[in-house]
């Protein structure tokens, strides 16, 4: 089975990558956690280790696509009874969200339920202004910078690569060795805009949204690869419908002829102890029987505290 490690803040050390590199497959940067300066550096450091032991790994640069995000935004543990929404960058007050898409004000309507930072906090919107919304908090909890916030149900549409998303490939086409990921895709549609970016670059294809079940073929034909990404798909499916969506996945194999990964909390226990459960050990066995191409981690190795053991756990397998 194929891996693609994650690489961050725990991984980032040149002798760490070397070690990952001898297990991974790929490697993966999440481009909406990184500043265009900060990715610069990553990509020339995977460059140089790549030139150093004369082996170079393909590295998929994890693009936003529909996928909108706050903006820069102090970190607090509660928001307070109502927030404002507004077009911008960056906020220094918890009262206020800042969003870098206007899109999503474009597309917003009174009424409309949207999930922050993987369904842990529910806001509904109350009022609307043309770069700016008011909601009240339905569901409480933590918040911090750059944490993913879409529409329940029907995620706001993907019509064009957002400016960081834009300056990320301007970056990554300068290396060889650097693919694409797109987020949060609907139907295949979204590959135009993106291979007048990309040109004949790999192009991977994130299903994390619940109506993407109904266009596999249409994926399938227009992408190079399929991730069943189960953090995000899980947060606008709600969780009790992810299994039920996995083994739909799963059942559309005979007729998907791209290679198909599946991703999130597949090793999640090893992000903070340095064994697998049993659940997971079964849970892989499983899912390389039902016929999935490889896996993908994420804050195992991003964030973990122990990429090196998870590594050495899957060379065992």
């Amino acid at each position: 089975m194929k891996t693609v490690f994650t690489l961050g803040p725990a991984s980032k050390n040149k002798r760490l990558i070397t070690q990952l590199s001898r297990t991974a497959d790929r490697f993966r940067l999440n481009v909406a956690h990184l500043t265009a300066e900060g990715l610069k550096t990553w990509l020339e450091r995977l460059a140089e280790i790549f030139t150093e032991q004369g082996k170079t790994l393909p590295l998929v640069l994890d693009l936003q696509g529909a996928k909108m995000r706050i903006g820069n935004y102090p970190s607090c543990d509660y928001l307070p009874e109502k927030v404002g929404l507004f077009f911008g960058q960056s906020s220094d007050d918890i009262t206020q969200l800042p969003i870098p898409d206007k899109n999503l004000f474009h597309a917003l309507s009174i009424g409309d339920i949207l999930s922050l930072n993987d369904a842990r906090i529910k806001l509904e919107v109350i009022a609307i202004q043309p770069k700016s919304a008011t909601a009240k908090v339905l569901t409480n909890g933590g918040l911090s910078s750059y944490k993913g916030i879409n529409r329940v149900d029907h995620p706001v549409p993907f019509t064009q690569l957002n400016q960081h998303d834009q300056r990320a490939v301007e970056l990554g086409l300068s290396y060889p060795f650097v693919q694409f990921a797109c987020s949060f895709v609907l139907d295949g549609k979204e590959v135009t805009p993106i291979r007048q970016q990309i040109g004949d670059r790999y192009l991977i294809a994130k299903i994390e949204r619940p109506e993407a079940m109904h266009h596999l073929s249409q994926l399938d034909q227009g992408f190079d690869e399929l991730w069943f990404c189960r953090g995000d798909l899980g947060a606008q499916a709600g969780l009790k419908a992810l299994g039920q969506l996995q083994a739909k996945f799963i059942a559309q194999f005979p007729q998907l002829s791209s290679p198909k990964f599946l991703a999130g909390q597949v090793l999640e226990y090893m992000t903070h102890f340095p064994q697998p459960t049993r659940s997971e050990v079964v849970h892989l066995y499983d899912i390389q029987q039902a016929g999935f191409d490889g896996i993908v981690l994420s804050d195992e190795t991003a964030i973990g505290q122990y990429p090196v053991q998870v590594a050495e756990f899957l060379e065992q397998l």
